[in-house]
C-alpha cells in the first residue's frame, strides 16, 4: 500500500502519482496505465465535490492493462447545489424502502432486508460479518444497520427504533467491538430502548472493547437480554432463540 500526502493547494502532481505507483511495487507495465486511472480519480473527486471516489476492482491482466471494472462515487451533499446534474439523480423519496427513508432522515446508515433477525453493530465490516455469522447458523437477517463511530446512548435507541419498524423482526442481535463507540454509551441505548420502545423480543448483546466492564454492569439484570462472549456465539443463540 502507497500513500501519498497531497498538499491541497497545489493538488496532486505527476510526480507525486508516479511514486505511489512505484512504492506500491507495481509491475512496470502497468505503471501508466495506472497513472492515468490515479489522475482521473482525483481529479473527478476534486471536480464533483466528492466525499468518496474509488474504482473496485482495479484489475491487471495477464499482458499489462490495466481496467477499471467497477466504480463508486459519493457526492457531498451540501456541495449538490453546484452539481444539479447531479442532484436530478439522487433517489426521491418515492425510491426508497419506507424503514429506509426513516433510517435517511435520522442519518443512520440502514439496510432492510427480507429476514426475521435484526442486525446491528458499529462499523461496515463487522456488521456484514455478523450478517454472514447469522446465516451461517441458519437464520436470516432483516437489516444491515451500522450505528456508526458515536455509538452515544440516543443513536443506539433510534437504531433499534428502526429495526423495531420491521414487524418481521423476532430476534435481535447487538455485535459491538468498542473502539471509538463505548460499551457503556451502547449499553445505555439498549436500557433506553427497552424501557421507551417495550421490546419484549429476544436480544443477543456481543460487547467488547472500550468500557467493557461498565457496559456489563448497566446491563446487568436487565430482562430479554442474551449475553455473548464472540460473534458466532451470538449469532447462534439469536438464531436459536428465534427458532
Amino acid at each position: 500500500i502507497a500513500k501519498v500526502f497531497v498538499d491541497p493547494a497545489s493538488g496532486l502532481s505527476d510526480y507525486e502519482i508516479r511514486r505511489a505507483c512505484f512504492e506500491a511495487k507495481l509491475n512496470p507495465i502497468a505503471i501508466r496505465g495506472a497513472a492515468q486511472f490515479i489522475r482521473a480519480l482525483y481529479t473527478a473527486f476534486i471536480a464533483e465535490d466528492a466525499s468518496l471516489a474509488e474504482i473496485n476492482p482495479l484489475v491487471l491482466t495477464p499482458d499489462g492493462e490495466v481496467l477499471g471494472v467497477d466504480a463508486k462515487m459519493s457526492i457531498d451533499d451540501n456541495a449538490l447545489y453546484r452539481h444539479p446534474d447531479l442532484a436530478q439523480m439522487a433517489e426521491t423519496a418515492g425510491d426508497l424502502d419506507p424503514i429506509e427513508k426513516i433510517a435517511v432522515e435520522r442519518k443512520i446508515a440502514y439496510v432492510h432486508l427480507k429476514g426475521n433477525i435484526g442486525v446491528l453493530g458499529n462499523g461496515a465490516g463487522l456488521v456484514m460479518a455478523t450478517m454472514d455469522e447469522v446465516s451461517r447458523a441458519g437464520g436470516k437477517p432483516s437489516n444491515f444497520l451500522d450505528i456508526g463511530g458515536a455509538g452515544k446512548a440516543e443513536q443506539m435507541k433510534n437504531s433499534l427504533e428502526v429495526v423495531m419498524m420491521d414487524p418481521g423482526v423476532k430476534g435481535i442481535i447487538i455485535n459491538v467491538f468498542g473502539g471509538i463507540v463505548r460499551c457503556d454509551e451502547v449499553a445505555k441505548g439498549i436500557v433506553k430502548a427497552k424501557d421507551e420502545l417495550g421490546l419484549d423480543l429476544p436480544i443477543v448483546v456481543r460487547l467488547t472493547g472500550t468500557n467493557e466492564k461498565l457496559g456489563w454492569e448497566i446491563l446487568s439484570g436487565v430482562a430479554g437480554l442474551t449475553p455473548a462472549a464472540s460473534m458466532q456465539e451470538a449469532a447462534r443463540k439469536v438464531v436459536e432463540l428465534t427458532g
